[in-house]
């Protein structure tokens, strides 16, 4: 009865309708070309040479997977949920390192961070607007992070922004004035640098973790594996969305890759790093904690358009701790390409030593003859 449910189970498209293909396709091909050397070599040589000439494509074939993980692929790489911390006093036992990240309101306020580097303020009130104030280490980070290596040019295009919009903060400051008077590397080298001090004055309360900026690709990835283990645990009710809670920070801990933007390295350094992560074998656990905050609630007229997401103040600050689970991407495809491997070399083997073989019985026969 259970062999008969799990064969009432196996669809046509696409189970058996797959194996249909991958069979014909292989008597077609294969078979086709088993015949005709057959007619020529015999049904036993044409077989090792039909063997050999498979596996080995299929070595080909399997390499290929390994190098850019496509093909017959394992799990891919993904965010495991380790805690859903409700409240930052609770520790999370199987994450010892998320201890050390101080939550939210135990970090300095932004705004107040960005009003300690006047030329900063200046030039992200220009390129944000007049009344711009970071309402998150996040956004500011994401503000500052390119000046850190950004050129004359680019500093003259900000700089030339902020004194069309704050012309007044600026001749308020005479050292900020003079600085923005010098202009070119001047001015470019000390936004470098402030930029630079700004941001360590961010990350180093952190204690290592790492605060990712807006635009950082590894942060989507991370939110929305948070989104669907929250769905999933329903923690704001059982029509939890990702429209009930407004993503604050994503920290990263751990991991191969460092925290800031590879172009801030020499090509040199870069080269290194690379061929370092090639000998280390084990790869350090990568944690994340995304910190998010419930949204207000809100009663929205009949046919009215509802306000912009605002957080709840009397709401606390929820994190979820995760584990990057590395998968098995690759390991399928290497697998086949060892096994091809194999075959390859059997197959080839018997080949070459039955030709040493014949070769051995012609050289004795052609001897005898000369004999005579």
């Amino acid at each position: 009865m259970g062999g008969a449910s799990m064969l009432g189970a196996i669809a046509f498209d696409p189970t058996i309708r797959g194996i249909l293909i991958v069979v014909v396709a292989m008597v077609s091909l294969v078979g086709s070309i088993y015949m005709i050397l057959a007619t020529n070599t015999g049904a036993r040589v044409a077989f090792l040479i039909t063997s050999s000439g498979f596996f080995g494509w299929m070595v080909i074939m399997t390499i290929v997977w390994v190098i850019y993980g496509i093909g017959l692929v394992g799990r891919a790489p993904a965010w495991m949920p380790t805690d859903i911390n409700l409240d930052r006093a609770t520790p999370v036992p199987e994450v010892q390192q998320f201890a050390d990240l101080p939550p939210t309101d135990k970090q300095e306020d932004p705004a107040e961070v960005l009003a300690d580097f006047p030329l900063l303020q200046s030039l992200a009130r220009g390129n944000e607007g007049k009344a711009y104030a970071p309402t998150s280490m996040t956004k500011l980070k994401t503000v500052i992070q390119p000046w850190v290596i950004a050129s004359a040019e680019s500093v003259a295009e900000v700089a030339a922004k902020a004194e069309a919009t704050v012309p007044e903060d600026i001749a308020a400051d005479p050292e900020l004035a003079a600085l923005y008077a010098a202009g070119g590397e001047k001015l470019s080298k000390e936004v470098n640098a402030q930029a630079l001090e700004l941001r360590d004055r961010i990350e180093k309360p952190l204690n290592g973790w790492c605060l990712l900026t807006e635009s950082d690709p590894r942060r989507g990835e991370a939110v929305a594996s948070a989104d669907a283990a929250l769905i999933a645990e329903k923690i704001f009710g059982d029509t939890t969305e990702p429209a009930d809670y407004i993503v604050k920070d994503v920290y990263f801990f751990g991991g191969k890759a460092q925290c800031e933007p590879v172009d801030e390295l020499p090509t040199a350094t870069r080269a290194f790093n690379r061929v370092k992560s090639v000998f280390q074998v084990l790869n350090p656990k990568l944690y994340s904690a995304v910190t998010l905050v419930k949204v207000k609630d809100v009663v929205v007229e009949p046919g009215g358009t509802p306000p912009s997401a605002t957080a709840d103040p009397k709401a606390g600050e929820v994190t979820v701790v995760m584990l990057r689970n590395l998968g098995n991407k690759r390991f399928i495809p290497f697998t086949l390409f060892m096994i091809s491997l194999m075959g390859f070399i059997i197959f080839t083997s018997i080949l070459h030593y039955r030709d040493k073989q014949a070769m051995a019985i012609r050289d004795a026969f052609g001897g005898a003859g000369k004999g005579k």
